[in-house]
């Protein structure tokens, strides 16, 4: 398991189509296949123990975060993966690396721009606390009161709209609108149940994904989004949904689940 230096990350615009798809639609992909679906978020890294809000730039895992995938891929070890799909940046390809060389057999491993995180343009690499202050002064709120401030405007706007808010403040004009990420989200699920579908048999299909904090959160709207907290998950926690077969409806079986880095 290696974790080198990440290659500059350029904004990618990704193609995807213009209508976003509903839970059951989702599920019809799956063409009547059981499918289950293990959501993990990469490991520790400098940015996250520093707060600095980190995108789709990358830093290096922390030993802390070499301890988690360790945790995790123990616990994952006894499980068998048709498939495997990961975000295409460091942390993530690190992380699926990681929990892969405990599986025996290991499934096909697919690196995927579509499950990156968020892209927030030209905040990329600065203190969070800056960017938040800076969301809070634009809803009118005072700094000072930063924690109280982001729940209120969380109650007014929505998630939503504090992305929004961030991606309108970015100089850059690269940060993605929270839109524009879902319709992400529902195109890297089209691409995973689809595939799902096509393994050979009729027994459920386990497919690993291995993706960010907030587009993990994304992800989970699609499919179960009444049930969906507004929280950031722990780094290298699963998160499990699940499809029966002959269902459209999925099923958020575990949320967050984190293995002891300890044992």
């Amino acid at each position: 398991m290696t974790d080198q230096p990440a290659e500059p990350q350029q904004t990618k615009t990704v193609q995807t189509d213009a209508e976003q798809h509903l839970p059951e639609e989702l599920a019809a992909f799956a063409n009547g296949r059981a499918v289950r679906l293990r959501i993990v978020r990469h490991a520790e890294t400098e940015h996250n123990v520093n707060h600095v809000l980190q995108g789709v730039s990358d830093s290096p895992i922390t030993g802390s975060g070499r301890e988690q995938i360790a945790a995790v891929a123990e616990h994952l070890s006894s499980e068998r993966f048709d498939l495997a799909f990961s975000s295409d940046l460091q942390r993530t390809r690190t992380t699926a690396e990681g929990i892969l060389a405990a599986l025996d057999p290991q499934p096909p491993l697919e690196h995927t721009a579509l499950l990156r995180e968020w892209n927030f343009g030209a905040h990329e690499e600065r203190p969070a606390a800056d960017v938040w202050g800076e969301v809070i002064v634009e809803h009118g709120f005072e700094v000072d009161r930063e924690l109280s401030a982001l729940r209120t405007i969380g109650e007014q706007v929505g998630w939503r709209g504090l992305f929004d808010t961030i991606a309108k403040l970015d100089s850059s004009g690269q940060a993605e609108q929270a839109a524009g990420t879902v319709l992400r989200a529902d195109a890297a699920l089209e691409h995973v149940i689809r595939a799902a579908a096509a393994v050979p048999g009729e027994e459920q299909v386990e497919v690993l994904l291995v993706s960010h904090g907030g587009f993990i959160t994304s992800l989970l709207r699609q499919l179960v989004p009444e049930v969906t907290p507004d929280v950031i998950l722990p780094n290298c926690s699963v998160t499990t949904v699940s499809l029966a077969a002959g269902s459209l409806e999925w099923q958020l079986d575990a949320i967050g689940e984190v293995a002891d880095a300890r044992a």
